[in-house]
């Protein structure tokens, strides 16, 4: 069995819908238990590259790496797909700021859970995403200094390292298309590592989008339910996952998925749930954490 790490960019803002309301929100996005980061689960994820797969007209296929489709829709014998589908993590948060209209945040938990992926792919050159924050957070030289993340004034240091990660997370990150040169620029200078103080958890809270939508009578367009309130993990949030299997589904994966869109979770027909892919081997990342980010 071989492994791929896929990363996700959100292009638009992404509703991975929870099991239960919470407070006022009806429709809440799916988060981890102990961390109570967001999270993109594994099943979610399957089934939005399954119908990925299924728009792109694989038949067969569809069922060797997939499996069978759910129960209901399959009459015959059930049959295992060859490839796991690991939960999305979170990697990247974006927040508004008052330098350069926002900063992707992260933390050493995010970014030691990206290392450990790393190493299950076999890549041991992850010494860029060692960045350990104190109790100030980590930036590049800019970020020096009292700064303004959403609702939080958080004091940042500079360190030389910080470059360092934000380049390598540019690699990680981007498509090769020059469509994301700028993401590319700002993911260099705009990287900032969090205190492990729970400040991180806090601005995922903060800094999500709630929407209020309300079904209209068709006669009168007056409201006939609603509102009711989703969450959203905005655009420019990044995550990752491990996908495992035999090589050759997983290169037929990779064809399908780099550098191309997905759409996954709820409010697809109102432009909701857009996703670049970046699928890595172990050459890739490789490249990617340790200086070849041509």
């Amino acid at each position: 069995m071989e492994k791929r790490l896929l990363v996700l960019l959100a292009e638009t803002p992404v509703h991975a819908g929870g099991s239960e309301s919470l407070g006022a929100v009806d429709l809440p996005i799916q988060r981890e238990a102990t961390t109570g980061l967001p999270v993109i689960w594994g099943q979610s994820l399957k089934g939005a590259l399954r119908q990925t797969a299924r728009d792109a007209g694989w038949t067969d296929r569809q069922v060797a790496v997939f499996g069978s489709e759910p129960p209901g829709e399959n009459s015959g014998e059930l049959t295992k797909g060859g490839v796991a589908i690991g939960d999305a993590q979170l990697l990247l948060f974006p927040v508004p700021s008052l330098r350069n209209t926002f900063a992707w945040v992260t933390s050493s938990l995010a970014l030691g859970r990206l290392r450990r992926r790393a190493e299950l792919l076999a890549v041991d050159r992850t010494a860029a995403l060692a960045v350990v924050a104190g109790d100030a957070a980590v930036g590049s030289a800019g970020w020096t200094g009292k700064q303004v993340f959403g609702p939080l004034i958080q004091e940042v240091v500079s360190r030389d390292q910080a470059g360092t990660l934000g380049a390598a997370l540019a690699a990680v990150v981007c498509p090769a298309s020059d469509a994301f040169d700028h993401t590319r620029t700002k993911l260099r200078e705009d990287v900032v590592v969090l205190p492990e103080d729970g400040s991180l958890a806090e601005l995922t809270r903060s800094g999500t989008d709630i929407v209020a939508r309300v079904q209209l009578k068709a006669e009168t367009k007056s409201v006939k339910h609603g509102p009711f309130y989703s969450e959203h993990l905005p655009a420019e949030t990044v995550l990752t996952a491990v996908l495992t299997g035999p090589g050759d589904q997983l290169a037929e994966l990779h064809d399908l998925l780099d550098g191309k869109p997905i759409q996954l979770g709820g409010d697809e027909s109102i432009g909701k749930g857009v996703l670049w892919c970046r699928m890595h081997t172990a050459e890739s990342l490789a490249g990617a954490l340790g200086g070849d980010r041509g």
